[in-house]
Formats: structure tokens, sequence, C-alpha cells
């Protein structure tokens, strides 16, 4: 097989032969033809070995191929040059056997493998980096699983995986404990999202994930319970500057985690103490407002008996006790004129009757004593 150099020289003369308006030496003919044949028939094969390993998942071995000199990618963009065609109908005319196409679609895909090898590569520098400065097993197995995902056809890494998982769920029993122990939420935290987000090949111990899911939750109560003195501080600015809309909201947001925390613990029940009075005043705020409604729907009835000619006086009496009952309003300046005045025309309508009913009686004893007078007499 020649080199890359030799190959150039060899295209060369070929594009010579071919621009020359000379016939050629037909035994030189023959050997540039041989030559070039042999080349091309030489990559293609190599290119097939390629082809076999990137097919069975083999990707860095077929690159290794590749790279023998040689270069594979490099002798065939030389060969693959743009009077290959010309030169195989000239050689027909003369009856010898036409060189065979470039495989070039398997170029490509070889292409392409260097393309995803490099990332490869690196990650593999990377991990070796990591073994020899001895960092964590989770920074080692991260990248374990990218080279793994990267690199599927091969076994090599899937194996290695499995191995570096179980020592480090070894690890994180004791990580877990000792965590749990000293209440170290941070610790606690990380430890439950490795075990439930990462993607482990080899299933991390039941009895260790339930310990750190209890101390979690546990973590989660405390979290929610230190949120609500937050929440009260700002529910007490919202009382102090009146605004009850706002106050509400934080209430709201308050029973909500409030949900999320242990209510049973010391800490809560503090914390349920401090933010009592302020939903005493949202309560107080409530009952204000509904007695506001109440007084005006009692004022209404009032001042419909008032101008009612139909409404005797209890059911006026009546009506106004109730509005009066209602404490923290007064009665306003209007109705409580209008009541005085109709109680007094209600007095006076009352006294007009009875003035009435008297006279009509006397006249009816005189009737009465002038008709007796005139049967006695």
């Amino acid at each position: 097989m020649a080199d890359l150099a030799e190959i150039h020289e060899l295209l060369e003369s070929v594009r010579v032969t071919l621009n020359s308006s000379m016939n050629p030496d037909r035994e030189q003919l023959d050997r540039f033809h041989n030559e070039l044949d042999a080349e091309i028939r030489s990559a293609n094969k190599r290119l097939r070995e390629c082809d076999t390993l990137l097919a069975d998942g083999h990707r860095s071995e077929a690159i290794q191929l590749a790279e023998q000199e040689p270069n594979l990618l490099e002798l065939v963009s030389i060969l693959d040059f743009p009077e290959l065609p010309e030169w195989n109908d000239f050689v027909a005319e003369l009856g010898l056997t036409v060189t065979p196409e470039l495989q070039i679609d398997i170029a490509t895909d070889l292409n392409g493998a260097y393309a995803d090898d490099e990332p490869l590569e690196r990650l593999m520098r990377r991990f070796r980096v990591h073994s020899l400065a001895r960092a964590p097993l989770r920074s080692r197995i991260d990248l374990l699983r990218q080279i793994a995902k990267r690199d599927a056809g091969s076994s090599y890494w899937k194996d290695d995986l499995k191995s570096y998982e179980q020592a480090r769920i070894r690890q994180i029993a004791d990580e877990s404990r000792d965590a749990t122990t000293s209440r170290n939420s941070v610790e606690l935290r990380r430890l439950s999202d490795e075990v439930h987000k990462k993607p482990w090949s080899v299933k991390p111990d039941r009895k260790v994930v339930e310990r750190l899911d209890q101390a979690m939750v546990e973590v989660r109560q405390g979290e929610s319970v230190a949120r609500l003195s937050s929440v009260t501080a700002e529910f007490n600015d919202a009382r102090l500057d009146g605004d009850a809309e706002r106050a509400r909201e934080l209430g709201d947001t308050w029973e909500e985690l409030a949900q999320k925390c242990n209510q049973k613990s010391e800490a809560f029940r503090d914390a349920k103490a401090a933010v009592a009075p302020l939903f005493r005043w949202l309560r107080d705020l409530d009952q204000e407002k509904e007695d506001e409604r109440l007084f005006a729907a009692e004022i209404k009835k009032l001042q419909r008996a008032l101008r009612s000619e139909q409404s005797s006086l209890d059911e006026i009496y009546r009506y106004y006790d109730a509005v009066d009952s209602i404490e923290g309003f007064e009665i306003p300046e209007a109705v409580q004129a209008r009541y005085e005045a109709r109680l007094i025309e209600i007095e006076k309508q009352r006294k007009m009757k009875q003035y009435m009913t008297i006279g009509g009686i006397g006249l009816g004893v005189i009737v009465l004593l002038v008709i007796v007078d005139m049967i006695l007499f």
C-alpha cells in the first residue's frame, strides 16, 4: 500500500495522461490503472471492515482501524478525485476493467463516528483525571454514566458502572445515617436527590431509601415551620398597614404551609401562638363587615316600616330595637328624626281616635236620654 504522497503522485500522472494529446504508452497506462485500482480496492476493504465494527457498536475500534497509516478518511478524500469517471471511461475504451466506485457512504458514517467519539474521548480523559485525583465516587459515577451512554456498544463501561454504583450505595448508607443523626438538611437533600434522580443501573438499598425519605419528610416539615415565621412577619406588616386583602392572602399561605408541618411539634405550636392575634384581627374585621351588612339591612327594614301607613307601633318599635341592638353603630340622624316624627304622628292619630270615640259615646248617651224622655213623658 502506497503512502499519501505516492498516491498524490499517481493521481497527478492520471490527470496528465487524460489531458495529453498523445497516445499513452500501453505499459505505463496499465501500471497507472492497476495501481489506482489496487488503492481504491484496498480503501474499500478498510471501509467495509470499519463498517462492520460500527454495526457491532465498536466505534472506538473502527476509529482505531481508520487511524492506521495512511489515514483512511484522508485516503478516501484523495482517491475521490473529480477525474475518476473520465478515467474509467478512458480505460474502458481500451478494454481494461473499470475501477470500482469508492464506498463514500461508509466514509460518511465513519466521519460521523469521529464526531461522536470526540466527546467520548473528552469524557474519558476527565474520568481518568477524576480517578487519579480520587474524586468522590458520585462524581466519577456521573462521568461513567455519560461514557456508558455514549459508548453503548461496549459492555466494559456498564460492568464498571455497576461496580462503582454498588460501592456508592454502601457509602450512601453510612452518609445518610450520619446526616440524619446530625440533622444536616443540606446533606440529606443532596443524598435524596442522588438516590431518586440519578439513573441507577443497580437498585439502591430499600432500607436506605426509606430512611432517607423519612428524614426528608422531617426536613421539609422543619423548613415549612421556618417559613411560617417569615409569613407571620409579612402578615403582621400587612396588619400594621391596614391592608386586609394582603393579610387574607398571607393567612391562606400560612394555613397551606401549616398542612405540611408536624403540628405536634413545639416549633409549630410556637408559630401558631405567634400568628393567633393576626387571625383574630382578621376575624374581627370579618365580623365588623358582617355587622355592617346586618346593620344596613335592619336600617332598610326600619325605613320601610316608617314609610308604611300600615305599620303598627309595635312593629316600628321592634325594627328600631333590632337596629339599636347592633353595637358599634349609630342610627343615622335622618332615620332617627323620621322615627321620632313617626312616633309623634302615631300618637296624634291615637289621641284623635280617642277623642272621636269619646265624642261618639257622649252623643249616643244624649240621643238615648232624649228617646227615654219622649217615652216617659
